[in-house]
């Protein structure tokens, strides 16, 4: 049986950490729209890793994005265990299948259409019905072309790099452990957070609703983590103009050839406020350091040291030198040099 490479491991979950959250920090016009920074580990990983440890590199993905972005216990979960499995199953076994045939870019691009394709399946299912058809031409254009995108930077970097050609060689490495205990949740954290899931989950009061949404807006501003409340109200927004193209109710006024309702309001309002309300709750719960024990608690950690170094690095970016200053640091940090 062939042995799990776990320092490769944890160094690709680093990677896919890091680049959680640049692209958490990169504001989206849309909701679900996503430039898919962490995809690029992953993209990497198929010409570098064994067939098991990439598909364990997605659900690891999968996981630190929720934890970066405070959506864990959120529907975003949902739709990006959804949209990150399709997406590496697709570029695995496209990969297994070509192989030698096909490029990085060619990867990508099969792996954001798939991604986004099961993300629409799940908008159409659970949020916005036969409405779906409204948002997936431009969700599947801009998949294509962010994609696209990362495949050429994909393929340009391993190209030049001498970290990814490390890699390929199998040559050993350094990774030291540097995470401590920092955090833990506590009973009144759990206990809070397990009342505001209740209300979003059962109750369908907008004023309930909202009451959540602006405590544990509060608490995680209070907490000292960071607030994003631009992104939830679009959301909110566009939650309920979808709402508002399935009429029923009290007719409240016309606009061109739409009734606008007091139904389909509420509903918007009730949807879009539990949506933002799960990703709050989830952030106020969800601790930026998380200790494990045992051999968990080592990988963990070397997955936190990584990122911790990764996130120190400040690079001079110029057009000429833009791979090599990131390919340098990134030997420095797998050879343990940082």
């Amino acid at each position: 049986m062939e042995k799990i490479d776990w320092n490769k491991i944890a160094f690709f979950s680093a990677l896919c950490f890091f680049l959680s959250a640049v692209e958490y920090a990169v504001p989206k016009p849309l909701p679900f729209f996503k430039i898919g920074f962490a995809n690029l580990p992953v993209l990497i990983s198929l010409s570098v890793l064994k067939k098991k440890e990439t598909l364990l590199l997605v659900f690891l993905k999968i996981f630190l994005q929720a934890v970066i972005s405070g959506t864990l216990f959120s529907y975003v979960f949902i739709f990006s265990f959804a949209g990150s499995v399709a997406s590496g199953l697709s570029m695995m076994l496209v990969y297994f299948i070509f192989r030698n045939k096909i490029s990085f870019v060619g990867l990508s691009v099969c792996g954001g259409l798939a991604n986004n394709i099961a993300q629409i399946f799940l908008a159409g299912v659970f949020m916005f019905g036969s409405n779906v058809k409204f948002i997936a031409p431009p969700m599947l254009c801009v998949s294509f072309c962010t994609s696209l995108a990362l495949g050429i930077f994909a393929e340009s970097f391993c190209r030049k790099s001498v970290w990814f050609n490390e890699l390929v060689l199998e040559t050993p490495v350094k990774i030291g452990s540097a995470f401590s205990e920092s955090e833990k949740l506590n009973f009144f954290n759990i206990f809070i957070s397990a009342i505001g899931f209740a209300i979003l989950i059962f109750r369908n009061s907008v004023f309930e609703i909202y009451f959540v949404v602006v405590l544990f807006a509060v608490l995680v501003f209070i907490k000292k983590r960071k607030l994003k409340i631009l992104p939830s109200v679009l959301l909110i927004f566009f939650v309920v103009l979808f709402s508002l193209f399935s009429p029923h109710g009290k007719i409240l006024f016309t606009f061109g050839n739409l009734n606008i309702t007091l139904g389909a309001l509420i509903l918007g309002l009730v949807k879009g406020g539990r949506l933002c309300g799960f990703v709050f709750v989830s952030q106020f719960l969800i601790l930026k350091n998380i200790f494990f024990p045992g051999r968990v608690g080592k990988f963990f950690s070397n997955i936190m040291s990584c990122f911790s170094k990764l996130s120190e690095i400040k690079i001079r970016l110029t057009k000429e030198n833009f791979i090599s200053q990131i390919d340098s640091r990134l030997c420095k940090v797998w050879q343990n040099e940082i």
